[in-house]
């Protein structure tokens, strides 16, 4: 079942992902066993934001994302591609895909992923009801909010500003969220 939500300047899609039961464990398998080779960008509250892993250790990451890509290119009318590396001359040093767990009592702040990006997207990985709401925020009028659910795939315009609301539940939540670029991509200075 797939939802389109038109929001404020923006639109997201809503869907799971196909054969989600029998990758995820999989996924999950492989996150808990390249732990102490994660990278990570930032801390915030006293926490590591996201946690970067090499394509090559996590190789199921590529199901989601894969299907996000065609997905999106269709829903969004967007040529998209995605790399598993960082992007050479962008200034970051990081690929446009990575982990985030937030544990009982975390929250993400309002943000967005503009830069290089043509498309974002999140897949849920480990979650319960109350383990904090994925929100768009935009002035004016009221927060548009979207529930975690294992396998559930949301895709949205880059520049739309999101969050996380906090992890109400006695369980950590994991998603793999990623940026989609454009196709071609940009040429940068180097």
């Amino acid at each position: 079942m797939l939802k389109e939500y038109r929001w404020g300047n923006g639109k997201v899609i809503e869907t799971f992902i196909p054969a989600w039961k029998e990758w995820v464990p999989r996924l999950l398998k492989s996150y808990l066993a390249q732990q102490d080779q994660f990278t990570f960008s930032h801390r915030i509250n006293d926490r590591w934001e996201n946690a970067y892993l090499a394509i090559d250790l996590i190789p199921e990451a590529r199901i989601p994302i894969r299907y996000a890509r065609d997905l999106g290119s269709e829903k969004f009318s967007r040529s998209l591609c995605m790399i598993y590396e960082a992007l050479d001359g962008s200034g970051n040093p990081y690929p446009p895909f990575w982990f985030n767990s937030a544990m009982p009592g975390d929250s993400t702040g309002l943000h967005d992923h503009a830069s290089f990006s043509a498309l974002s997207g999140v897949v849920y990985l480990q979650c319960e009801k109350s383990s904090g709401n994925l929100f768009f925020h935009q002035d004016g009028i009221s927060d548009l909010e979207i529930m975690p659910e294992v396998g559930k795939l949301l895709l949205f315009e880059p520049r739309m500003k999101h969050g996380v609301r906090e992890n109400l539940s006695d369980s950590a939540r994991l998603s793999l969220a990623f940026n989609l670029l454009p196709f071609p991509l940009p040429v940068f200075n180097l």
